[in-house]
């Protein structure tokens, strides 16, 4: 009696492991299409550095993602990494750029750029109108604005900068008082104007002054003038907005002066390291910068880098937006069963949110499976939980304070918790 259940249970097994099969074969010959991705970031000049690692964290996600897919013996989805195009840090260079990767390498997502000022003139003369996505580093809050079509065709993976203005104001605020004179130095363009912007109305909102708001053009060979304006008046703290390049044109007049204290310095995320974007830190001065390592599976992601990398390129925690947009483009399209960009941006929310089962890039294999048999799921990005909205943006909860040390290194000597 006990073998025939047995014998009756192994045959109900095995119907069962049968019609799974055959289920997730129906599945898999439902879906086909090849997913081309194009990187836009600056790869000469000042933004180099940070532009190396964007675009190497883009690459060693594809060739994740396709041995993966080539594991799982699923030769009809396909993805491609078309090219990499640099656009310089300028509006105008990427542009072009971007022109070349949709015009001719015909792709479906561009990954990038970090600078806003860039993504915005890339999108909405290139990507928007031809109905390209693009998941962009950049943090100016006007740019999910450009999204006025029924799908939104360009994503912020990490917080916009009018969340990033009142973290700043708090931080600032804890440190020196809220009723403290901060003066304020920020690039011209859209990142530092945005984020000095919305500063200034949080600082204000919250009982403090700013004496000196400088906007200067970083495009100056000297900003020796600025520098003077900026450190008069006896504030009692300091913000400034740039990237470390031309920051240093500003710090080492203000150095001279005498009247820079970097200790009751701030700066924006982008001054979080100098050091290791080829310029020097401040020992004292102190920069915020959205968590892009909250994921459990950042420390594969850095061991991967660390492994695979292409010798040379620094890595740097903000990358993982980069390599997490590849994993969120190819999941999207498989649930939308196409490449096609609008009906792939159709699906971004929906795999980046509960509810649905987790999988991290380590599960890859386990979450392409279960979107082929039909399963709601939540990519975890090694940058933390992601959980895009409707309007393109993320929100970021957890920031890192960095400060600059006396060895010439940064770290992070701190992360809150922002409750907008």
């Amino acid at each position: 009696m006990h073998k025939r259940i047995s014998i009756v249970a192994a045959l109900s097994a095995l119907a069962a492991l049968s019609c799974l099969a055959s289920q997730q074969a129906v599945a898999q010959t439902n879906v086909s299409f090849t997913l081309k991705y194009g990187v836009l970031a600056g790869l000469t000049g000042d933004p180099a550095t940070s532009g190396q690692g964007w675009n190497e964290a883009a690459r060693l996600g594809v060739a994740y993602a396709t041995e993966t897919l080539q594991k799982m013996n699923l030769p009809n989805i396909k993805i491609v990494l078309a090219d990499s195009q640099d656009s310089q840090g300028n509006a105008q260079a990427g542009v072009e750029a971007a022109q070349k990767l949709v015009n001719i390498d015909k792709v479906n997502v561009i990954i990038g750029d970090f600078y806003s000022s860039v993504t915005s003139a890339a999108a909405t003369a290139v990507a928007i109108p031809n109905q390209v996505v693009m998941f962009t580093g950049g943090t100016s809050p006007a740019l999910s604005k450009l999204n006025t079509g029924p799908v939104p065709l360009l994503w912020q993976p990490v917080a916009a900068d009018d969340l990033q203005g009142r973290v700043l104001a708090q931080v600032i605020a804890e440190s020196l008082g809220k009723s403290a004179k901060i003066n304020v130095a920020a690039r011209n363009d859209g990142y530092g104007t945005n984020l000095s912007n919305a500063f200034k109305d949080a600082w204000i909102a919250g009982g403090g002054t700013i004496p000196e708001m400088v906007i200067f053009n970083h495009q100056q060979p000297t900003l020796d003038s600025e520098a003077q304006r900026v450190t008069q008046g006896n504030p009692d703290g300091w913000l400034f907005i740039d990237f470390c390049p031309t920051f240093e044109k500003l710090a080492l007049p203000m150095t001279r002066s005498g009247k820079w204290d970097a200790a009751k310095s701030f700066g924006s995320d982008t001054l979080n390291d100098c050091q290791a974007k080829g310029s020097r830190n401040y020992p004292g001065m102190r920069a915020t910068q959205a968590n892009a390592s909250a994921g459990s599976s950042f420390p594969a992601f850095k061991t991967l880098f660390e492994k695979n990398g292409r010798p040379g390129i620094k890595f740097q925690s903000f990358i993982a937006e980069s390599f997490d947009s590849v994993f969120i483009a190819l999941l999207a399209a498989i649930e939308a069963k196409s490449s096609d960009p609008l009906k792939l941006s159709a699906h971004v929310v929906n795999v980046t949110n509960d509810p649905g089962e987790s999988y991290t890039f380590e599960q890859l294999d386990k979450a392409i499976s279960a979107l082929l048999a039909g399963r709601k799921i939540h990519f975890q990005g090694a940058t933390g939980p992601i959980n895009f909205a409707s309007n393109g943006r993320i929100t970021a909860t957890n920031y890192d304070i960095w400060q600059h040390k006396a060895d010439g290194g940064a770290s992070v000597v701190k992360t809150i918790s922002f409750k907008p």
